[in-house]
């Protein structure tokens, strides 16, 4: 069913398309085959450079993010390892095991002497703004940072803090706070508002139990600093953001830290995506804009640096590739059209003249011609349009000659015929007064003569059948013998399916008679006629042979060419009467051969395509 279909489409199809002119159909076919190939390039080409750029810029935003997580760490590798370093010195680890104990100028002299030996630690490196230090009890020691604006995190805050650092026992916690966790005596007006706090539980060296907790604030541009020169395309943002969504860290105001991300998906598209152990890569729709996310997880801490890329800035240079491309397939159509006109146009004139011209011979006019002197198809066309037109004329003469030929055989065959009536009913008469008289090969002969004077005065048939022929023969044969005394025997052999065949009446009577004349008349003794027809390759094949005197070439050239002027024909009709006759009615390749032993015989060949 569907073959059946898809060869109704392809014929409805291929009749439209020859609905169509050549010059157009040449010109459509053109610019298929070479805006196909083109356009099919471009769309790879185009899809091929805009899946490149994407993966370069994939891979160049990965590798970014990940080699700035790093350069975080190693921050925060420096950090984790100072609130160890403090937490383990001798002046701590006394502090908080006898702070108790203390009294308050010991208590003073012992932060001062803390305090003292880290700004010696810190005091070039401006990024760390205070180190807490606090008790079991809660209470503050100021290690490092400013006294007059004296950090202190709101009670709520601090609790909760201080509570979930204790829960890691020594493990470090990050956050990132802000002025609203915090409260001062004097609001900080040049300090940074923004920072990320690491706190870590201070333990025993000796017990290993918990004696107190550290805690060191760094500002948040530090860590903004070593991503805001990073450039990965116009309109993409780095920030850090905590496993809650948090943003802990941002270069851009329009990311605000300490607040939730404004896409809450995005973190749990990220844990997702490192649950199923997938790059860190996915595409996510932002504010109406598709975003490239690239993230990397920051490992001290349940934070992960993020990139987004805007897929519009993704898009700029395979838009720019891609209007480049159809710049040039524009060109390319229109060069393309161009030559497609110009080699249609070669094609096509020469076809428009040769329909021309065949319009002209087909009004009448035989003397048109072409004259195409070049040496493609077309002109071989043209040329042998040429010699066919040629032909043409050529075979017209030849007709007309042929059909004057044919009318002057068939005249001569009209004159050759034996005063049909008369000679008919004179005959009648005799042959009855033979009957009365009991002259038995009078009658006989009579009767045969009759036969053949009915045959001849049969005007309305040229064609007989084979056998109508053989009987006309044997008629005229009989007369022959009575004339000669029975010198000659004749003998048939005719295939039985060749006698219902037909073929030209008086075909051969002739033939029969140049054997008796040319070869049985001047032989001494009686002689034998062979008489057969057979079918062969679809053509009827008589042979007519005797073994009389034979002819010399001379004698059978007269035969064919009509010069045989002997005066014992029966007819008048001689062999190049019937070779014409066959010529005319079956073509060149019908026609009478004659093969002649003298002394020996004679054979005569009829070749005839088979008629009924």
């Amino acid at each position: 069913m569907r073959l059946a279909f898809f060869k109704r489409f392809l014929e409805l199809f291929y009749n439209k398309i020859r609905g169509i002119k050549i010059h157009y159909r040449l010109i459509i076919l053109f610019l298929l085959l070479s805006l196909l190939p083109m356009l099919v390039t471009s769309i790879f080409s185009y899809q091929e450079s805009s899946e490149a750029i994407y993966n370069k810029i994939n891979t160049y935003s990965t590798q970014v993010v990940n080699q700035v997580s790093r350069n975080i760490m190693v921050e925060l590798d420096r950090l984790e390892y100072d609130t160890i370093e403090i937490g383990f010195s001798d002046r701590v680890q006394d502090v908080l095991l006898n702070y108790n104990k203390m009294t308050e100028w010991e208590m003073h002299n012992a932060e001062y002497n803390i305090n003292n030996t880290l700004v010696k630690k810190f005091s070039f490196l401006h990024d760390v703004s205070d180190v807490l230090i606090y008790t079991n009890d809660n209470k503050q020691i100021l290690a490092y940072g400013d006294t007059g604006f004296k950090l202190k995190f709101k009670d709520e805050y601090l609790v909760e803090y201080l509570s979930e650092i204790r829960d890691r026992d020594g493990a470090p916690v990050w956050r990132g706070i802000d002025s609203r966790d915090e409260k001062h005596m004097v609001d900080r007006v040049v300090k940074d508002p923004y920072g990320i706090i690491v706190g870590r539980a201070i333990k025993s060296l000796y017990q290993g139990d918990i004696i107190g907790v550290i805690m060191i604030r760094t500002n948040e541009s530090f860590f903004s600093k070593i991503y805001s020169n990073i450039d990965i395309g116009d309109g993409a943002e780095i920030f850090v953001m905590d496993s809650n969504g948090k943003v802990v860290s941002s270069r851009s105001p329009t990311i605000p830290i300490n607040e939730l991300y404004k896409s809450v998906g995005l973190v749990e598209n990220i844990k997702v995506s490192e649950e199923n152990l997938e790059d860190n890569t996915f595409n996510m729709t932002i504010d109406g804009s598709r975003q490239l996310i690239a993230y990397s997880p920051i490992k001290h801490a349940p934070w992960y640096l993020v990139s987004t890329i805007p897929y519009k800035y993704l898009n700029m240079e395979s838009g720019r590739i891609g209007r480049k491309i159809i710049i040039l397939g524009l060109v390319c159509f229109v060069l393309a059209a161009l030559l497609s006109i110009l080699f249609t146009d070669s094609i096509s004139n020469p076809l428009r003249r040769l329909i021309r011209a065949m319009d002209e011979v087909k009004k009448g006019n035989l003397t048109v011609s072409i004259a195409d002197n070049n040496r493609d198809e077309i002109a071989e066309v043209a040329s042998n349009f040429d010699v066919m037109v040629k032909e043409i004329q050529n075979l017209l003469q030849d007709i007309k000659f042929k059909e004057k030929q044919k009318r002057d055989a068939e005249f001569k065959a009209l004159q050759a015929q034996i005063n049909p009536h008369f000679l008919s009913n004179i005959l009648n008469t005799a042959r009855v007064l033979a009957n009365v008289q009991k002259a038995d090969n009078l009658e006989s002969l009579l009767t045969s003569l009759i036969e053949l004077l009915h045959l001849s005065m049969d005007q309305e048939e040229d064609f007989i059948t084979v056998r109508k022929e053989i009987d006309y023969l044997k008629n005229y044969i009989n007369i022959q013998q009575y004339r000669l005394y029975n010198k000659f025997q004749v003998n048939f052999d005719i295939d039985e399916e060749l006698l219902d065949k037909k073929l030209p009446k008086f075909l051969l009577q002739p033939v029969i008679e140049n054997s008796i004349i040319h070869g049985i008349g001047p032989k001494k003794g009686s002689g034998i006629i062979e008489v057969k027809g057979i079918i062969y390759n679809n053509k009827m094949l008589f042979t007519i042979t005797d073994d009389g005197v034979g002819m010399s070439k001379e004698t059978i050239y007269q035969v064919l060419s009509g010069d045989d002027s002997h005066k014992g024909h029966f007819s008048g009709i001689g062999i190049n009467n019937v070779q014409e006759r066959i010529k005319l009615y079956f073509g060149d390749e019908y026609g009478i051969e004659i093969d002649s032993f003298e002394d020996y015989f004679t054979t005569v060949v009829i070749t005839l395509p088979v008629s009924t």
